[in-house]
């Protein structure tokens, strides 16, 4: 599948190509506000699908780091496995370490990349945002931060737990940096890993996406192009976060326009 995500971001054709965060805007549109399905593969499966069919992204992006966060807001006994020791890390450590959860993750995983028709990209909080995620909620009262070697720390628990998804066929995975900035050398762990796996990392800060160490550069379209404020910049491949209360009528307007950019220039 990396195959295909490489040649999706060498395209300079007359047909725009899109890579859509519509995680929030779907659980509203096509979920009803009900919880995303991460406790079940083959519904989750069914929902990623239903979110490339209606909006014509053409990659399926699975938004882990969401599926991390619900986990530490409902698993009473990894939070208490997390809280166990105070040292610096070990939140995150646990969190990664925990089996059941790295099962839940894999099975989710193996069984979208194995149903979607484009290629399956994870979404990630940088290494130093997980850090603070974990350790908030481990150590609710906690006021710690996290310098660049507990970054390179994080990321070495990181490279080891992506490993997990091997042999799922994905095509690559999507850093967020828009919170927390990693430096690019803690990250040599995980580019390691995914050279070896043949993957592609994403770097996502607010208005640009970057893949290739820097050598492949996205533009973000902003959320005042949804509403019909704003407009798009001209570019073979664009990245966007669908807004949660976007008109759903306005956004497939926006996206037939976005397809037609090129096409009519």
């Amino acid at each position: 599948m990396s195959d295909q995500l490489t040649a999706l971001l060498a395209n300079n054709d007359d047909t725009p190509r899109l890579i859509l965060d519509a995680a929030d805007y779907a659980k509203r549109v096509l979920l009803q506000d009900k919880d995303v399905p991460w406790n079940d593969a083959t519904a989750y499966s069914n929902h990623l699908s239903s979110i490339l069919m209606l909006l014509k992204t053409d990659v399926a992006l699975i938004r882990i780091d969401q599926l991390l966060e619900d986990e530490l807001a409902h698993n009473s006994t990894l939070l208490k496995a997390m809280a166990a020791k105070t040292r610096t890390g070990y939140a995150t450590r646990a969190l990664l370490g925990d089996e059941t959860l790295k099962e839940k993750v894999r099975d989710l995983v193996f069984t979208a990349a194995k149903t979607q028709k484009a290629p399956v990209v994870l979404h990630l909080s940088s290494p130093k945002a997980l850090l603070a995620t974990a350790d908030r909620a481990a150590n609710p009262d906690s006021d710690a931060n996290f310098d660049d070697d507990a970054a390179e720390f994080a990321a070495v628990y990181y490279a080891d737990w992506i490993r997990t998804f091997a042999e799922h066929g994905i095509a690559g995975i999507i850093f967020d940096e828009r919170a927390v900035l990693t430096t690019d050398k803690a990250y040599q762990p995980i580019r390691n890993t995914a050279e070896h796996y043949g993957w592609l990392i994403g770097h996502r800060g607010d208005d640009k996406l970057e893949f290739g160490h820097g050598t492949q550069t996205i533009p973000v379209i902003g959320a005042e192009f949804w509403d019909g404020s704003g407009t798009a910049p001209s570019a073979p491949i664009q990245f966007s976060q669908v807004p949660t209360d976007a008109v759903p009528e306005q956004v497939l307007a926006r996206i037939k326009n976005l397809k037609e950019q090129r096409q009519t220039s």
